[in-house]
């Protein structure tokens, strides 16, 4: 029996949809399913060119040709080219590498293309190359029809930005005046183009900078060319300036030991005063906004490569007017000091000065601790102290792999998962249940001294009003992430909820059914009013990433 054909009854306006996210090769194909769908393909608002489905490039350029000129009615609003290095490459690469004085040239069919009559509208162009350094593709961006009329996304993956050469194209000049949207991943640029194409962009609102390097200028008569000349990352130096841009996005994935060791001194320097959302992932650097950005209102930092560079906590001296703040850390402790030195002597005095943060509402930190460290306490006391306005606090915390917690745990599990349940079977059924919520509750012991005096905190007193908490398995009841627990419940004075995911362990080890018992107790012994008839506590069977929420 065949198959229903569920295809068929999709409006047209759907299978276009559909249609404009497939290659242009297959799209074309769907026109021989039946005379319904002969034009649908045509009317689609994208194409897509990928050269990976070729052996021969010459078949590739005749297709896209062919695509192009079949849209000249209907004209694409978004164009994407996946070009591997036979297709914009001209010769063999073997005879470049050999050649040292050989330019490498590039086919001039690709320009052809995008200066096709049917995409001289394009809202939207995405370029894709094949990563094959030193032999990068360079899109002709200063010839770009679409560039000075219609194009608002910009997307580069793999490409050499530069500029043309004078004596090919005198009269060209970059110009973007409808450029909202600049993305490139993994793209090189000579030193100066970058700031160059931002200015030719005066209406950008996002830039997204993924793993691009920065080449230094050819020196005149430096002889024959480097191909495997070093690139500098991108921070070391970047200065960028953009009234427009709102929304900005820097990563980086590598670094050299010498970068490292500038980043004290250089790192980035940024004039964006109309920047509202930024986004930086990498090593921590040195961070200049000239001048403040008071509208700046989302920070996301993951710093999860660490290594010989600027502390955490310089970056955050820069975000002090942010209302949503997400860390990524190597380690808790580098809010305050640097882990990897022993700094368990350091008085709550000698911590590392955190700016205020009067206007922050949300703050998510992800990170590992280290085991019966002081400075845990301390760097998570010193950053509530930092945020008296703090409404949400969401808190994924696991613990560093250490040699003598595993010792401990190896032997208290010795006789395995099911003696260690039939010890606690035991130790729980010889108790009446009053009794044995006593024991329970009270194994769980108080924070160190840095959590003593809770009036310190603003947010406990006034605002914080829901808290997710989240971490793995812990062979301790009595770890720090359900001490923490403890302390919140126990003195925020205006919690509403808290969400916890803390693994699969035993029954009576979940802090659920724990949580609203240590808050009741803590307002009994403080004489307080009751408030659990507004507190609730959530399980987190299966945590997901929770949405943005925009204060």
């Amino acid at each position: 029996m065949a198959a229903a054909d569920r295809l068929s009854a999709l409006a047209d306006d759907l299978l276009q949809h559909i249609l404009s996210f497939a290659p242009a090769k297959e799209a074309a194909a769907s026109a021989a399913l039946s005379r319904r769908w002969r034009p649908l393909w045509r009317r689609t608002s994208a194409l897509n060119l990928d050269s990976r489905a070729y052996r021969h490039s010459d078949d590739f350029f005749r297709h896209g040709e062919a695509a192009l000129g079949s849209r000249l009615r209907t004209p694409p609003r978004r164009l994407t080219l996946f070009l591997v290095e036979r297709a914009y490459l001209v010769g063999d690469t073997w005879g470049y590498l050999m050649d040292e004085d050989a330019e490498p040239a590039y086919d001039a069919r690709i320009p052809g293309l995008l200066a096709d009559p049917a995409a001289a509208a394009l809202e939207e162009l995405r370029i894709a190359a094949e990563h094959s350094y030193p032999f990068m593709y360079v899109p002709p961006l200063s010839s770009l029809p679409c560039a000075a009329t219609t194009l608002r996304v910009l997307e580069l993956h793999h490409c050499d930005l530069q500029p043309p050469a004078p004596s090919t194209e005198p009269s060209t000049c970059l110009a973007f005046p409808c450029l909202t949207d600049l993305s490139l991943r993994g793209c090189t640029y000579l030193q100066g183009y970058l700031q160059a194409v931002v200015d030719a962009a005066p209406a950008l609102t996002r830039l997204a900078l993924v793993d691009v390097t920065n080449k230094p200028p050819k020196l005149a008569g430096s002889g024959k060319r480097d191909r495997y000349e070093e690139s500098k990352s991108f921070n070391l130096p970047l200065r960028l300036r953009s009234p427009t841009v709102t929304t900005l996005v820097l990563e980086t994935n590598d670094s050299r030991e010498d970068e490292l060791e500038e980043s004290r001194n250089i790192g980035i320097q940024l004039d964006m005063p109309s920047l509202r959302s930024f986004r930086y992932k990498g090593f921590p650097v040195k961070l200049w906004l000239a001048p403040p950005m008071p509208g700046l209102a989302r920070v996301n930092l993951d710093t999860c490569r660490r290594e010989k560079c600027e502390p955490v906590a310089a970056m955050l001296a820069s975000f002090s007017s942010t209302r949503v703040l997400k860390l990524h850390l190597v380690a808790i402790e580098e809010i305050i000091s640097d882990p990897d030195e022993d700094s368990s002597n350091q008085n709550p005095g000698e911590a590392t000065i955190l700016p205020t943060f009067p206007n922050l509402k949300l703050l998510e930190i992800h990170g590992l601790f280290k085991y019966r460290n002081n400075n845990t306490a301390l760097a998570l006391a010193t950053l509530l102290r930092a945020c008296p306005a703090l409404s949400e606090l969401r808190l994924r915390l696991n613990m560093a792999s250490n040699y003598h917690y595993n010792r401990k745990t190896e032997e208290r599990e010795a006789g395995g998962p099911f003696a260690l349940s039939v010890e606690r079977f035991k130790r729980l059924g010889s108790m009446c249940a009053e009794h044995r919520d006593d024991v329970e509750l009270s194994a769980v012991s108080d924070l160190p001294d840095p959590f003593t005096y809770s009036c310190t905190f603003g947010c406990l007193r006034t605002s914080l009003r829901k808290v997710t908490l989240q971490f793995k398995y812990s062979k301790e009841v009595n770890c720090f992430q359900v001490q923490f627990a403890k302390f919140l419940v126990e003195n925020a004075m205006v919690l509403e909820e808290m969400h916890v995911e803390d693994g699969d362990q035993f029954w009576p080890d979940h802090l659920w059914d724990k949580l609203a018992r240590w808050r009741a107790d803590a307002f009994r012994r403080k004489n307080l009013p009751d408030t659990a008839a507004g507190f609730r506590v959530y399980q987190l069977a299966n945590p997901v990433e929770d949405p943005d929420v925009h204060y």
